[in-house]
This record gives structure tokens, sequence and C-alpha cells, in this order.
């Protein structure tokens, strides 16, 4: 049957480009991240200019371009009230997409890096805030040092809007971790915009903090700003090859306070600030947090060899944050640290954080979720009642937890099986699918102090899309997949409704073009 041409015309105006491009929520996220990284940029280009004019040069183009970029998406763009799910999350999986893109340009233009596959790696860990290089730092100009540690200050910025806004605004309620705070709506600003404004407020105002505490522990300029970034980032990119063994007592009590901030959630640090003592001392993923320092501190003091009680805590902080800082090298330690660690690092920090990993509260519920099933074993008709912050857990959502635990083990499998096809050796390989997922990089394999340089270029190109699943974690990246199977499915659709539509239209067109002619021939 024959389409009207009323309809006709509404596919027609669906296929508009400019339509689409003027609502397009993805675009709008993909020109905002792209700002972000042009201002940042143009920052690193003034501070280090007098180190390094070319360097500086290239930051200050990168700076301008995309600062413009994001002007002028806002005049050209306008943002849907009521954006899907869909566009939302595929919206930050292609930011992420973009940043590493343009970071990769960033290296092979200023002549830091020469090849394209290991300035893609070197993106990569930046933006996810995964301690891994392929660079000397100390090598490295004092703009493009600083560049590279901004990389994972963006990185952290976007895992925690990821965590704090665009997730709970975007499932609507449909949480994937029902924690005692999500719910606490009267402690986050309301608004999407006044809630982004709040988050950046205090990421900026602690990275300042820590910057100026590193000052005052003895650190000089650079490396003080270098270590802030990093550190409240969970990035772990040090401005040292071997990362804090060089420093000394007070910048490491440092990075101690500020790892466990960084690996703590934002609701937490929020609490903190509005001085909310009860509601701090109920959290308990902040005291399971807590128990996993403790005990990660006291195990690892009592079975490392030569590593004191400061140097213990600053190696549990960095694993439970998933930053990747070292102050010795652990993975020559006995089987009993690494082991630990790696399940310290496996289970990673607090919802809401920049770090990433499996996730305190999932962790717990999912051990809650064990113990039931096990005494519904032993007492069939036993009823128990699994709960999280006084609240019970309803089994929607802890399918959802299990669901993502699922995704979550075979997206570690995966990882270390394809290591282990490039070359990585077995032990190697598991560690490292599982540490870099965690977005924390080092450990055996790799090293403690999260070189590559033993990983051949195979191996190192692997890392790249399980450092993508680590840092958007694997609900935004799942749900960005399919979107985009939808979305080559809607435009085959819509491409097949172009060509039927399109010959109607040019026969009407043909036939009022004849009608004028023949007007005209008349007059």
């Amino acid at each position: 049957m024959n389409s009207s041409p009323s309809s006709s015309r509404s596919r027609l105006r669906a296929l508009d480009p400019r339509r689409s491009r003027a609502d397009s929520h993805i675009l709008l996220t993909i020109s905002e991240g792209l700002a972000g990284l042009g201002i940042v940029s143009a920052v690193c280009a003034i501070a280090g200019f007098f180190d390094d004019v070319g360097d500086s040069i290239v930051l200050g183009i990168t700076g301008v371009l995309f600062t413009g970029v994001g002007v002028l998406a806002r005049v050209k763009l306008k943002r849907r009230r009521r954006p899907t799910t869909a566009a939302v999350l595929s919206g930050l999986a292609a930011t992420w997409v973009a940043l590493v893109l343009v970071g990769t340009a960033v290296y092979l233009i200023s002549g830091t890096i020469s090849r394209v596959d290991d300035a893609l790696v070197e993106a990569a860990a930046g933006f996810s805030t995964t301690a891994l290089t392929t660079l000397d730092p100390s090598e490295l100009s004092v703009p493009m040092t600083l560049w590279r540690a901004s990389t994972q200050w963006v990185g952290g910025l976007v895992g925690i809007l990821i965590g704090v806004v665009a997730l709970p605004m975007a499932l609507q309620g449909q949480r994937l971790t029902p924690t005692e705070w999500s719910g606490d709506h009267n402690t986050f600003a309301r608004g999407k915009i006044a809630r982004r404004r709040q988050v950046m407020a205090i990421y900026l105002g602690l990275t300042t903090i820590i910057g100026a505490a590193f000052a005052a522990a003895g650190m000089g300029a650079k490396h003080s700003a270098v270590h802030a970034l990093t550190t409240i980032s969970t990035g772990g990119f040090s401005s040292v090859p071997d990362s804090f063994a060089s420093f000394g007592t007070g910048p490491t009590a440092v990075a101690t306070v500020g790892m466990i901030v960084a690996g703590s959630g934002y609701a937490i640090i929020w609490w903190a600030i509005r001085g909310r003592g009860k509601a701090l001392r109920q959290s308990i993923e902040l005291r399971v947090y807590g128990a996993i320092l403790l005990f990660g501190t006291l195990s690892v003091w009592w079975r490392a060899d030569g590593l004191s009680w400061h140097d213990s805590l600053f190696t549990t902080a960095s694993a439970a944050s998933t930053t990747g800082f070292a102050v010795a090298d652990w993975t020559s330690q006995h089987d009993a640290v690494t082991a630990l660690l790696l399940v310290i690092i496996a289970t990673g920090s607090m919802i809401g954080s920049a770090g990433a990993g499996l996730g305190i509260s999932r962790a717990r519920i999912l051990v809650g979720f064990a113990r039931r099933e096990l005494r519904r074993q032993l007492d069939p008709g036993s009823v128990v009642v699994l709960k999280t912050g006084g609240q019970a857990v309803d089994d929607r959502a802890i399918e959802r937890i299990t669901g993502h635990q699922i995704a979550h083990l075979a997206t570690c499998a995966t990882a270390a099986g394809l290591l282990a096809l490039a070359g990585v050796d077995l032990l190697g390989a598991i560690y490292t699918g599982i540490s870099v997922l965690s977005t924390h990089g080092p450990g055996i394999g790799v090293g403690a102090f999260g070189n590559l340089e033993n990983f051949s270029q195979p191996a190192r190109l692997l890392l790249v899309p399980f450092m993508l699943a680590g840092r958007l974690s694997l609900v935004p990246l799942m749900i960005g997949i399919v979107w985009i199977v939808h979305a080559q499915q809607g435009l085959r659709r819509e491409s097949r409704a172009f060509l039927r539509v399109w010959p109607e239209r040019l026969a009407s067109s043909s036939l009022f073009a004849r009608r004028a002619l023949f007007a005209r021939r008349e007059q």
C-alpha cells in the first residue's frame, strides 16, 4: 500500500541531516569533552612555555581548536531535555574514543612518540587512568609531562561524572548498585548541571589541596602538580620512572592520604565536607573500605620483606583505590602478598569514586547473595532478606548485579586469554587482565612501575579496549555496543525508507516543473 504524502514528508524530515545534528546529545557530549581537554591543554601550554616552546605551541593550538569546538557546539547544538539512556551512555563511550584519538594525534604531532600504536596505547592509558606507560617520564618536557598527567585528571573526572551524574539519571532509578547513599537525594544537587558543577568544584578543590600538600612536603612545583593530578584521579602516572620509590616519607604520606580519599565515594567526601558524621559512621561501604585497608596493610606488613608499615599502607591504598603508584617493587614479594593485592585490585574502590574495579558495594552484595543461597540450600523453607544500608535489596537489583559480575569475569578471562596468545606468560596475562580492567595497571608481568617495555606491540594494543571497559565500566560499554547495533539497524531501515520515498519526491518535482513550464508557454 502506498504511503500518503504527509507520511512521506515526515520521513524525509527525519532523514534531514540538519535536523539530526540540531538535537544530537552524543555530538554535544563529545564537544563538551573536547572543550574540557582544550582548556587543560591551553593551561599546560602556558605553564611549560619557557621549557619547550615547540610542545607548548602544539598544546596551545590544541587548546584553541577544541575550546572553539566546544563554543561552536553550544551555539549550533541544542541539548535534549530527556535524552535516552542509550544516547547518554553511548555519548560517554564516544567521548572517551574521541579524547583518545586527539591524545594520539598530540603525541605524534609533538614528536613525543613516533609510532602510532604506542601513541594510541599512551593516550588510552592516560584517559582511562591506568598506571601504564610506554615512555620514560624523566625525558618528557614540562608541558608534555603536565599534559600526560592532565589526561588522567580528565579521565578521572569523567569516571566520577559517569558514576554520580550520568548513570543515576540515565538509568532512572534502575540502579546497578543500590548503595545507601544513592537514595539520599538531599545529599546532592538535584539537577544534572548543578550536580556536575558540584562534582567539578570538589574535584578541583581536592586537586589544589593535594598539590599544596605535596609542595609543602618538599616536592618541586612540577612534581607536585603532576602527582596531584594523578593522585586525585587514581591515575598513577609519575614524573619519575620509579614512582614514589625516590621520594621521601613526606610526599609518600601525602600520596597515601590522597589515594585513600580518591578511592572513597563522592558521597563520602561530600558528607565529610558537610560535617555529616552520623552518615559517615552509618555507611557500611565506608566500613568495608576501611577494613580492606586495615587488613591489607597488616597482611602485607607481615608477609612482605623489607616493607615498613607505612610502605605497606601505601601499597594497599594504591591497590584499593586502583591508583597504581608504587614505593617498592612489590611484584617480587611473597606469593601471598601478590595474591592478596590482586584480590584488592579486582574488588576496586568505592562506588562513585574515580577508581574502578568491581566496586566494594557490588562485591559486598554478591557475598551476601551467596550466603543467602547457601542458607536456602540448608533450609529451603527459610526466608532470608538481603539488606544494604538498612533497605532490602530486591531480586531484580541482585539479578542486574549478578549479570554485571558475570560480564566482568568474562571480560577478565577474555583479556587474559588474548594476552597469553600475544606471548605474555600465563600468570602475567591473568594478573594484567584483571589489573587493567580495574584501571590499576601494574602487576606481575608488567612490573610494579607500570612500564610496558617488556610487552610486544600486539600485547600493548590488546590492552586498549580493556582500558576502555575499565574506565567506562561494563554497563555503559555494553549499552553503547547495543546502541551501535540498533543504530546500524535503524540506519538500514531509514535508508530503505528513503529509497522508497525519493522516487515519489522526484516524480512530484518533475511533474511540478513540467506544469510550470507549460504555464509559461501558455502565457
